[in-house]
């Protein structure tokens, strides 16, 4: 145990801040049904940082500005129904294509690569800042708006009556989704990060009718798997973001199965 800090202190560290903000994020995403959405701004900001690599400035941040765009984008076509899924599909292939050929054209192999699949062992001290203020925005966001979010996906005419600015509270989530799955690429990668937003909270909310206490436990359940993903990933020569997303798979067929 000692050997396994020493080696995986800061992926450690990075693995399970990335947990505890994509599973309470991920509550949402599971309950408003936007998996595919939340996958289609993972792709956006591939293509933003291929962009950014491309011309030689920063990628996170020409990521994390184009995703959140794009999210109050989509937010405003998914709210007036219009060609939801075909818009996200048509973007889906789009941004992946333009990403693969920026960072091809560039030579920049390895950093597509790095986008695609992450490196949680390559974290840096800067990634680990970005992911504390964000696992710290998060948490506040919660606290103040959950149950508002949560009125708002199953009755918006009575969460509408009740919070007269619950649309704007909605297009503060889809920025901040976007910034978390921005910071949670870079730790995971784009293939990924929908299954630390998905797998645990539902496994959570297969496991609780309390929407509360699911908030609480999908991030105890991802950071779990990414403690045993690292554990594993020291046994045997296999990248760690695999094997987290195979403990978390492992956990949710086991809950499926037993709840049945």
């Amino acid at each position: 145990m000692t050997s396994f800090l020493s080696l995986y202190q800061k992926s450690l560290l990075a693995g399970v801040l990335t947990a505890i903000v994509t599973a309470i994020m991920g509550i949402h995403v599971v309950f408003r049904r936007m998996a595919f959405y939340s996958d289609a701004i993972a792709h956006v900001a591939f293509a933003a940082a291929a962009i950014g690599v491309t011309l030689g400035t920063s990628s996170f941040l020409s990521a994390l500005v184009l995703s959140v765009v794009v999210s109050l984008v989509l937010g405003s076509v998914s709210k007036k129904n219009i060609g939801e899924d075909t818009a996200i599909g048509v973007l889906f292939s789009l941004t992946m294509a333009v990403g693969i050929v920026l960072f091809s054209v560039s030579k920049k192999q390895r950093s597509l690569i790095s986008y695609l699949f992450g490196d949680v062992l390559a974290i840096t001290n800067q990634d680990l800042l970005y992911l504390l203020l964000v696992t710290g925005s998060v948490i506040i966001f919660d606290l103040l708006f959950r149950d508002i979010l949560v009125q708002f996906t199953f009755d918006e005419d009575f969460a509408r009556l009740m919070h007269p600015k619950v649309d704007l509270v909605y297009r503060l989530f889809l920025a901040i989704l976007a910034v978390t799955v921005v910071v949670a690429v870079q730790t995971v990668g784009v293939i990924l990060v929908s299954a630390f937003l998905i797998i645990p909270a539902a496994t959570a909310t297969i496991l609780l009718s309390d929407y509360r206490r699911a908030f609480l436990l999908a991030p105890v359940l991802s950071s779990a798997s990414v403690v045993a993903g690292l554990l594993l990933s020291l046994q045997i020569d296999v990248p760690p973001g695999a094997l987290i997303v195979l403990v978390q798979g492992a956990v949710f067929f086991t809950t499926l199965f037993l709840r049945r």
